[in-house]
């Protein structure tokens, strides 16, 4: 629905997955600096021989910037490459979630940023989660657990008027727009906004922000 057609997918692995989704491979190199910005600047990268990041691409710039070590895989072994293997775990919980509560293929974007960062935020081995792990930072996985991906969701248009409410789809929370409690929401009409709790109605409710 945001004309995104792939992703770029990062993994430390040891169970972080850090999901962006991209309108075209060409723009690998602004997700590195987005994954730069969020958990800061990794001392190297091992990577396949992708041709949007290699050569004189945006992401090789990037990496030359920050002084990123690059190590790649050899031709034709994908076993060498850890996030394969994230890509495929990722993926089936996607595919399984989408196929149970029959989740529209359009809002894949949404849909994987959710499983990435559900299983990132989640314990699979010692005591702390693997973005805690990654940042150090004590992790909050409240905001992204609230919901199930592509619940039925009440909001209104107008915080202060409690007439005219509508019912959405719940996509995934909304950062750098309003509040901490603000969400991504499917509406009627096909369009995509960004909404803020207030009350709970249909257990919980969504108010336009």
């Amino acid at each position: 629905m945001r004309g995104n057609t792939c992703a770029q997918v990062f993994t430390d692995g040891n169970g972080a997955i850090l999901v962006y989704p991209i309108k075209s491979k060409s723009k690998t190199g602004q997700q590195l600096i987005n994954l730069i910005q969020q958990v800061g600047v990794p001392n190297e990268l091992h990577r396949d021989g992708a041709p949007e990041m290699g050569g004189n691409s945006d992401f090789s710039k990037v990496c030359q910037e920050y002084r990123i070590r690059s190590i790649f895989t050899e031709p034709h072994s994908p076993w060498q490459y850890n996030c394969e293997n994230t890509i495929g775990v990722l993926r089936k919980k996607v595919r399984t979630r989408r196929a149970r509560r029959r989740i529209p293929k359009c809002v894949w974007d949404f849909h994987m940023i959710r499983g990435a960062q559900i299983y990132t935020r989640a314990v699979h081995k010692g005591h702390s989660t693997p973005l805690e792990a990654l940042t150090g930072d004590t992790i909050d996985i409240s905001e992204w657990t609230q919901f199930e991906f592509y619940d039925l969701v009440v909001y209104w248009d107008d915080r202060d008027c409690e007439e005219g409410q509508s019912i959405g789809r719940w996509l995934r929370p909304s950062h750098h727009i309003g509040s901490a409690l603000c969400y991504f929401i499917l509406t009627e009409n096909a369009t995509i906004n960004s909404l803020e709790k207030i009350s709970s109605t249909y257990d919980q409710a969504i108010v336009c922000y």
